[in-house]
């Protein structure tokens, strides 16, 4: 069996478990209790352009296709980072163990290492995208991949929501290699735990200002139903 076929956990799912442990296993075992809001969705949209923007300004870099599957990218994906001439890699796909990521950008730096760049649509640097670019660093490193730099590549200055100008949109790195060296202790633990969660029967964690922050849940209004149900039924009776 390939490394791809036993995958598991990636990045975001790491994300979801550390937000809330209920939100990765509702996403792995009941998918279709997800819902978007139109600002949600209108942001995803903003992130993806905001990331292909990111990729735009950057020539000559090469990107990696999850086709035919995600094994064809993480081959591909080697291939590159073996270059004699390595070149920026776009959406480079590492796994160690179960634990799958992709990329946004991956830059060599002169000096047999490279840098790993996560771009973000905030203006500013958020405590959980630390957690995210670990996750990547902490797998790619796994693979035996000198990482020299962890850079979150965030917007420069505020924008106009909901209509974001993106003519307008600029970026500005923060070098986040020491600010990431606590969460790449934990990735281990974390992964770990995530796994378990999955295993395990669905965690009944009561709703609350998680469910809003720092992201909006895309389960809260599954679990607050839920949380509504035995009342209705106290109610009727």
């Amino acid at each position: 069996m390939s490394m791809a076929a036993r995958y598991r956990l990636s990045k975001s799912k790491i994300a979801a478990f550390e937000h809330c442990p209920r939100r990765l296993w509702l996403q792995v075992h009941r998918r279709k209790e997800a819902r978007y809001d139109p600002e949600t969705l209108s942001r995803f949209q903003f992130g993806h352009d905001v990331g292909r923007k990111a990729i735009s300004l950057l020539p000559g870099g090469i990107m990696v296709h999850a086709e035919p599957d995600i094994q064809a990218a993480l081959d591909r994906t080697i291939a590159l980072v073996r270059q004699p001439t390595p070149q920026p890699i776009f959406e480079a796909t590492f796994q160690r163990d179960d634990v799958l990521v992709r990329v946004d950008i991956l830059e060599p730096d002169r000096c047999g290492g490279w840098r790993a760049i996560e771009v973000k649509a905030t203006a500013r640097v958020k405590a959980y995208q630390l957690a995210d670019i670990a996750t990547q660093v902490w797998v790619m490193q796994g693979c035996g991949l000198e990482i020299s730099e962890a850079i979150i590549r965030h917007l420069a200055g505020p924008f106009s929501w909901p209509k974001p100008d993106m003519n307008a949109v600029r970026f500005a790195d923060a070098d986040v290699t020491r600010r990431i060296k606590r969460y790449l202790q934990t990735r281990d633990a974390v992964a770990n735990a995530a796994r378990r969660a999955v295993r395990e029967v669905e965690v009944l964690r009561p709703t609350g200002a998680h469910c809003e922050r720092p992201l909006c849940c895309e389960f809260r209004f599954h679990c607050r139903n839920a949380e509504a149900l035995p009342l209705l039924k106290e109610r009727d009776r």
